[in-house]
C-alpha cells in the first residue's frame, strides 16, 4: 500500500525514525504477530508445565457433548476446543492450541486496522505490538478461555466496520457481520460494538461512505446468526443464561439469591477496582490511549478538517459502549478483570499513533509508557518459558502455584481414594464435587475421562451450573440417581452436612497433598441414595 501523508501521521526528527524505522519493512507485521505465535505453540507443545485451569477444563467437558449452546456461554468457545482436540486428541496443548492462534489473528487485524486508518506501515506492527502487550492478552495466547477468541472477532470486526464505514467497502458488510456473528457465540458482550459502531455513524453521518444497502442488509443479516443457535437453546432450557447472567450480576431473577442490604447497596471501591483493573490488564495501552485523546485534539485544532481524524473517532466510538457499560455496573456490583479488555483492542492503533507522535516531539511521558508495554511484552512473554525450562529440568521445582500445576497430582491421589473405596466395598466408585471447575479438572486427568459430577446447585450458595442441564449428570434424575444408588465416592469441597444428605456415611480424610486450595476437605462417601427433590 502506497505511503500517503495524513494530518494524524508523525514524520519527525531523527530520534523517531531512529526507534521505529525498523518497523517499515512489509515483513515485520507477519514476524510480531504469527511468529511469536509459532514459538507460543512450540512452548505450549514442548515446555509448558502447567496444567489447565478450571475454567479451560470445563470448556474442554462441553466439547465432549456438543451443542447449541451451554448454561453460561455460548457454543464457539466447546466447538473450538472440539475442533483443536479432533486434531491433537485430549491434551493440554489440544485445549490450549486455539488460544495461540486467536491472539495472533487479533494482533494481525489490529496492525491492519491501524494501517488502514493512519495510512502507514509502521502503524500496523506497533498496533500489533501494543495490542500482544497487554498482560490480559499475553495471558489469552496461553490459556483457552473465552477471551482470546472473542477479543480476536472484536478485531476483526472493528477493521470490517471501518473499512465498512470508513471507506465504504462493500464486502465489509458481510465480514463485518460474520466477525459480530461469530464473536457472539463466544461472549455476549460482542453485541457491545453495534452502539459504538452507531455512534461513530451519528458522529460522522455527514462524512460517511457506505455501500448500497444491500450489502448493509447482508451484513445484519450475517451479524443475527451468531443470535439463532443461543436463543433456540435458551427458549429450551427456560433462558438459562439470561438466568445465570442476572445472577452473576447479583439482580432480581437471577439463578441464585443474593444477600444484599434494602435500597442501593454501593461500594465505591468497586469503582475504584475497575479502574485499576483497566489498567491491570491494559497495562501501557490503557496511560497510551488516554495520552492519544489529548494529542487528538491538539492535532485536530492545529489542522482542522482532515478526513484522518475519523479513525480515531471510529476507535474511541468502539471502545466506548464497553468501557462506559462496566463502570456503570461497578454503581451495582463488583466487575472482573477482564470484562472490559475489548475497548482497549479498539483503542491499540490510537496507542500505536501516540507512540510515534510521542517519540517525534521527544515526550518523555509517552517514551516512559511505550517502553514499559514493550517491557511487559518480553518480561511477560519469557516468564512462562523460563518457569516451563525450570519445570522441565527440575521436575516441577519453582512452579510458582498448585493452581496451574497440581491438577495431574490431585487427580492421581483421587485415583487411589477411588482404589481404597473399591477394596472395601467391592463396589465402583464415582466422584463428585461442589465446584463445576474442579469436577471439569478431574475429569480431564482422571484415567478414562470419568464424569465428574458437580452439586453446587445443592449446598452453598445454590447456583446452578452445565451439570444441572446434562441428562447424565443432573442428580435430580431418576435414571442418574438409579445408576449411583448405593455406591460409594470420592467427594471434594463442602462440608459433611451436606454430604450427608446424599450418602448414608461420610468420613472425612482431609485435603489431598496436592490440593490447591486452603481449606479444601476430601471425604469418602458410602451408599448414596440421592438429593432431596429429585425426579421419580
Amino acid at each position: 500500500m502506497a505511503e500517503t501523508p495524513t494530518a494524524l501521521e508523525a514524520t519527525g526528527p531523527a530520534a523517531e525514525r531512529r526507534v521505529f524505522g525498523w518497523t517499515a519493512a512489509p515483513w515485520v507485521l507477519y514476524a510480531v504477530t504469527f511468529g511469536l505465535a509459532l514459538l507460543r505453540l512450540l512452548y505450549l507443545a514442548q515446555l509448558s508445565p502447567f496444567t489447565l485451569t478450571e475454567d479451560e477444563a470445563h470448556y474442554w467437558d462441553w466439547s465432549r457433548s456438543l451443542d447449541w449452546s451451554y448454561y453460561s456461554k455460548g457454543p464457539g468457545v466447546a466447538w473450538t476446543i472440539a475442533a483443536s482436540t479432533s486434531l491433537f486428541g485430549d491434551t493440554e496443548f489440544g485445549v490450549r492450541a486455539p488460544a495461540t492462534v486467536f491472539c495472533a489473528i487479533g494482533a494481525f487485524a489490529v496492525g491492519l486496522l491501524a494501517q488502514n486508518i493512519f495510512r502507514d506501515r509502521r502503524m500496523a506492527v506497533l498496533a500489533a505490538l501494543a495490542y500482544q502487550s497487554m498482560p490480559g492478552t499475553i495471558v489469552t495466547a496461553l490459556l483457552m478461555t473465552i477471551d482470546g477468541p472473542y477479543l480476536a472477532c472484536w478485531a476483526i470486526a472493528c477493521l470490517a466496520g471501518w473499512l465498512a464505514l470508513g471507506r465504504g467497502s462493500r464486502l465489509a458488510w458481510p465480514a463485518l457481520g460474520l466477525a459480530l456473528s461469530a464473536g457472539f457465540l463466544f461472549k455476549y458482550t460482542m453485541a457491545l460494538l453495534i452502539p459504538g459502531l452507531i455512534l461513530f455513524v451519528i458522529i460522522r453521518r455527514r462524512s460517511l461512505r457506505v455501500a448500497g444497502p444491500l450489502w448493509v442488509v447482508l451484513g445484519v443479516v450475517f451479524a443475527l446468526l451468531g443470535f439463532v443457535p443461543i436463543v433456540l437453546w435458551n427458549a429450551d432450557h427456560d433462558w438459562a443464561t439470561a438466568r445465570h447472567l442476572l445472577g452473576h450480576l447479583g439482580v432480581a431473577g437471577g439463578d441464585v439469591a443474593r444477600n444484599r442490604k434494602p435500597g442501593w447497596d454501593y461500594e465505591p471501591m468497586w469503582t475504584l477496582e475497575y479502574l485499576l483493573l483497566c489498567f491491570a490488564v491494559a497495562g501501557g495501552v490503557f496511560l497510551l490511549a488516554m495520552q492519544a485523546l489529548r494529542n487528538f485534539r491538539i492535532a485536530s485544532r492545529e489542522r482542522p478538517g482532515q478526513w484522518a481524524q475519523a479513525g480515531p473517532v471510529f476507535l474511541y466510538c468502539c471502545a466506548a459502549p464497553v468501557a462506559i457499560l462496566y463502570f456503570l455496573v461497578t454503581f451495582f456490583t463488583r466487575v472482573e478483570a477482564n470484562w472490559a479488555l475489548a475497548s482497549f483492542i479498539s483503542l491499540a492503533p490510537v496507542c500505536a499513533w501516540a507512540a510515534v507522535d510521542g517519540f517525534s516531539r521527544n515526550d518523555g511521558g509517552v517514551k516512559f509508557v511505550w517502553n514499559l508495554a514493550m517491557y511487559t511484552l518480553v518480561l511477560l512473554t519469557a516468564a512462562p518459558v523460563i518457569v516451563g525450562f525450570g519445570g522441565r529440568v527440575f521436575e516441577g521445582v519453582g512452579i510458582p502455584t498448585m493452581r496451574v500445576s497440581g491438577a495431574r497430582d490431585l487427580a492421581t491421589q483421587a485415583a487411589a481414594e477411588a482404589e481404597v473405596l473399591r477394596e472395601q466395598t467391592g463396589l465402583e466408585p464415582f466422584y463428585m464435587t461442589v465446584h463445576y471447575g474442579r469436577a471439569s479438572l478431574l475429569s480431564f486427568y482422571l484415567p478414562g475421562h470419568p464424569r465428574v459430577y458437580a452439586v453446587s446447585s445443592h449446598m452453598g450458595d445454590g447456583r446452578r451450573s452445565q451439570f444441572d442441564v446434562w441428562e447424565d449428570t443432573d442428580v435430580t434424575r431418576a435414571e442418574v440417581n438409579e445408576r449411583l444408588r448405593g455406591r460409594p465416592a470420592v467427594l471434594f469441597g463442602g462440608w459433611n452436612a451436606d454430604w450427608r444428605i446424599a450418602f448414608d456415611e461420610v468420613e472425612d480424610i482431609g485435603a489431598l497433598p496436592a490440593e490447591p486450595k486452603e481449606d479444601r476437605s476430601t471425604w469418602h462417601g458410602s451408599g448414596y441414595h440421592g438429593f432431596p427433590g429429585h425426579s421419580p
